[in-house]
């Protein structure tokens, strides 16, 4: 057993990772909503992996789809070929999508999802005769992936800070921040999203005929911590981008499929964008899965035009995944759990405001499944830990060894702060959210006194 808590192997010389050098924290086993160590100790996966596993570990339906297509069918190239899962799939994410949504394509995860809806903005203005308008604009902070281009895209500063001479150039407006303020609001009433008048203004400095896109978290995940849009936000974006040509992307890698109580992020708004990216749930862990789902009028565009959107990966549309993301919505739907996930939020969210008695919690905050827990090193003034000393990180490797799995986060910069964001899988019961705050409390109330000196 080691210090974080979980077993540890003599294998794992030859695996290269992220915290090079490190040995192995290896979990050999899921249980519901647990994770299960070599040596038999049970943990809470607080989570989803990563906002992943929204139906728990080792789900037999999901499973037996699995095994079902791989004995029928494991693998057509999807840049000629298609399967039953494959369109049926389509289907299905369509029926599920806002209003307008008409279309769906499927890829391995969330980073290639937003390169693929970058991809597509750009062709489709060249289908429109507009080969002027390529840049993306995004927000400060923001993530939506590790390729080079969602790097650029997004604004994760630790994650982009390494790669900053291979990234593009892409230009960036504040987001929301429900909790720091900004600049742009002048009301007692408190937030009136004014700040997406800063879309506005970048838009004329930079030309509108030189954007293709612009993406937006409808809930903030990594960079922002679980800080929603605020109500009449995209509706204004919405406007804005429809005045200057400019396609919204909303991007729900981690809140789509009912991580916020409703099958999408948007479905809290009456905004629909042009493009939706998605991932995570919509596998929940059993296969790489994710994809875009767009507007009828975006396809219709290369109808009417070259005929061809010239990108592929070689997974794409993959026939097990497709399978495993049928599976996945037959649970969804059958067990209500997104209509649950709704139901419970409450409960979750007074667990975890319990630990607002705590000096180092600045803020608790969140909408469904997806909450964050900010620490700060003055709650008075809200003012955030130096980056470098990595308060998050070493909060939930405590987190881990007091009995839960949390994803620590912040952008590595000042204004996005340090935070543990809490994304349980739907499945868990509430009576595991006091559990999971006791964890979290226990872990705070060590690492306190360490961050004094």
């Amino acid at each position: 057993m080691t210090a974080a808590g979980v077993g540890r192997t003599a294998l794992g010389a030859s695996l290269l990772k992220p915290h090079v050098g490190m040995a192995p924290n290896v979990f050999v086993r899921g249980d519901g909503v647990d994770l299960i160590a070599a040596d038999g100790r049970r943990v809470l996966d607080a989570c989803s992996g990563v906002g992943v596993t929204c139906l728990g570990h080792t789900v037999p339906s999901v499973v037996a789809r699995m095994a079902e297509q791989a004995s029928t069918l494991p693998y057509v190239h999807a840049l000629r070929f298609e399967t039953p899962p494959l369109l049926e799939l389509a289907e299905r994410v369509v029926e599920r999508a806002p209003t307008g949504i008409d279309r769906a394509l499927f890829v391995s995860g969330g980073s290639e999802a937003v390169e693929t809806a970058i991809k597509l903005a750009r062709q489709y203005w060249l289908e429109r005769d507009r080969p002027e308008k390529w840049r993306v604009v995004g927000c400060q902070p923001s993530y939506h992936g590790n390729t080079l281009a969602t790097l650029a895209a997004g604004w994760h500063e630790r994650r982009r800070a390494r790669h900053a001479p291979l990234l593009l150039d892409f230009a960036h407006i504040p987001a929301p921040n429900s909790y720091r303020g900004c600049d742009r609001c002048r009301s007692d009433a408190g937030c009136t999203a004014a700040c997406a008048d800063a879309l506005e203004d970048l838009l004329r400095e930079i030309g509108s005929e030189t954007v293709s896109c612009f993406l937006i978290e409808p809930v903030a995940g990594a960079a922002g911590g679980a800080i929603a849009t605020p109500p009449g936000y995209l509706e204004r974006i919405r406007e804005i981008c429809d005045r200057h040509d400019v396609l919204l992307v909303a991007d729900e890698t981690i809140t789509g499929f009912g991580r916020t109580g409703r099958w999408f992020g948007v479905d809290w708004t009456d905004a629909t964008p042009d493009v939706m990216t998605f991932g995570k749930g919509i596998g929940a862990g059993f296969a790489p899965l994710a994809g875009i789902a767009i507007r009828d009028e975006i396809a219709e565009a290369f109808i009417d035009g070259s005929g061809r959107f010239e990108h592929n990966f070689t997974m794409s549309g993959h026939a097990i995944a497709c399978a495993v993301g049928c599976a996945v919505l037959d649970e969804l739907e059958s067990r209500g759990l997104v209509e649950q996930v709704a139901r419970r939020e409450a409960a979750l969210r007074a667990a975890l405001e319990a630990l607002l008695e705590l000096e180092i919690v600045g803020d608790v905050r969140g909408r469904g499944y997806l909450f964050a827990v900010e620490l700060v090193a003055d709650r008075e003034t809200r003012r955030a830990f130096d980056p470098a000393r990595r308060v998050a990180e070493r909060a939930a490797a405590l987190t881990l060894e007091e009995g839960a799995v949390v994803y620590y986060g912040g952008g590595g910069s000042p204004r996005s702060g340090d935070f543990l964001l809490v994304m349980p899988p739907f499945t868990t019961p509430v009576d595991r959210f006091d559990e999971l705050a006791v964890s979290i409390r226990r872990a705070l109330l060590r690492l306190a006194p360490e961050l004094v000196r």
